[in-house]
């Protein structure tokens, strides 16, 4: 647990409890901006979309993820302020992008994600940007306090003129991932996230060049971290039966919105100008988990929709889903997207030719970035130098690999043995990666 708070410590604020973190402090323009409507929102939009389906404890949002974000930026800006590392101004800015990160994503995250991602190349990261620029909620708060919200999506996408802002909330050892890796473990009750956060937010610094960097000291908490990020990804964020249940939601949502009689329940969040709209006209908020939610039940409860789409949302409620019937998970130096790509294809022309829709068979192809030599947290040893730890030949980071290829096959129950069957000749000879 990371530097928990007595209340008595900061003047004139209101506190949360936060179950990792402790007392969280708010005033003066978080407070502000938590207390919008759009940030509310992030009460009801679930942290890991469909991961309860499989960890029943993993209900947590995306409002208290943000929260303990804000915190941690809190912890490790104070420090650097304190150094002489970041100017006081530099660090108010990275703590509202902190707060304000994940305000746009969509409801069941991913789930949905996916489709918009697919449909019209639309990131929850454009979302925010627009929430942050548009929205009136937020952009009326950050004028009040003379921020100008450009400044601030800058920083969350990366491209702020100061680099040390953009690491702080995106680089390997960002507080976005310092974060959700022990709020993820603790709601679902796996191990294998939990990470010496203490450790890392006393000793971590800049380098010469301006990198986030550890003294190495504190190589083995920085270790830690990237195993638990390895089995995180396996564990909880790529299981296979989450990922069912993601493909499965997003299938339906997308033959929601391709009815029309349910389409227009679904307005103005089918498309990008649609949600585009809904932003500048303040009415994103009410985009939410209980929104879709409540529509999949109207659904039902109306008899709206096709038998497709019914026998869909049925399987969905009573914790039914998509069946694996190939996995193929590989561990490379190299992203080798070409080679499963190629079976890809050739899946998808097999299932075209039988007669398989794209909604009964589905295939997930994922390519993880593990650790990379130019992202990587640098270690800086006993002469001063710096250099990222995947180059210290002491350190077992060294070893790990730097990509996860996962290539699955889902297909619902009632074609299952017909989708082995005429996938059996292409999934058994292995593609050249």
């Amino acid at each position: 647990m990371a530097h928990r708070l007595m209340i008595s410590s900061v003047k004139g604020a209101k506190f949360v409890y936060d179950e990792l973190h402790g007392f969280i402090p708010l005033k003066g323009i978080e407070l502000e901006l938590v207390d919008t409507p759009t940030f509310q929102r992030l009460r009801r939009v679930k942290q890991l979309a469909q991961a309860w389906y499989v960890y029943p404890g993993a209900v947590h949002t995306r409002f208290s993820h943000s929260l303990g974000v804000f915190r941690i930026t809190s912890v490790l800006t104070s420090k650097f302020v304190k150094d002489g590392l970041l100017s006081e101004e530099d660090a108010d800015l990275v703590k509202v992008a902190a707060l304000l990160h994940d305000i746009g994503h969509t409801p069941y995250s991913h789930a949905l994600e996916q489709y918009l991602l697919v449909k019209y190349g639309l990131r929850h990261e454009d979302i925010t940007t627009w929430i942050i620029e548009e929205d009136p909620y937020i952009k009326d708060v950050l004028i009040k306090y003379g921020i100008e919200p450009s400044e601030i999506s800058a920083i969350i996408r990366g491209i702020h003129k100061n680099q040390t802002l953009n690491m702080i909330l995106s680089s390997d050892l960002d507080v976005d991932r310092l974060d959700y890796l022990p709020r993820d473990a603790l709601h679902t009750g796996v191990a294998y996230g939990l990470i010496d956060l203490d450790r890392i937010l006393q000793t971590i610094t800049l380098d010469k060049s301006g990198y986030l960097s550890v003294p190495i000291k504190s190589i083995h908490a920085i270790e830690s971290f990237y195993i638990a990020r390895l089995h995180m990804y396996r564990a909880v964020y790529y299981h296979k039966t989450i990922t069912s249940y993601q493909l499965l939601l997003s299938t339906i949502y997308r033959l929601m919105i391709n009815d029309p009689n349910i389409r227009t329940y679904l307005e103005p969040y089918v498309d990008p100008k649609g949600i585009m709209n809904s932003v500048k006209e303040g009415r994103f908020h009410l985009w939410d988990d209980f929104f879709v939610g409540g529509l999949i039940n109207l659904v039902m409860n109306k008899d709206l929709g096709s038998k497709e789409l019914k026998d869909l949302i049925s399987m969905y409620l009573r914790r039914r889903s998509y069946k694996v019937i190939y996995e193929r998970i590989v561990f490379s130096y190299e992203p080798i997207r070409s080679g499963l790509k190629e079976l890809v294809a050739k899946v998808n022309e097999v299932l075209e030719r039988e007669g398989l829709s794209d909604y009964s068979v589905t295939t997930f192809l994922e390519v993880i970035n593990i650790t990379s030599e130019k992202d990587s947290v640098r270690i800086i040893d006993v002469s001063g130098e710096s250099k990222p730890i995947r180059l210290f030949e002491s350190s077992i980071v060294r070893n790990l690999p730097k990509y996860m290829n996962i290539f699955r096959v889902y297909a619902l129950p009632p074609v299952e043995a017909k989708a082995r069957s005429v996938l059996s000749k292409v999934l058994s000879h292995e593609v050249s990666i």
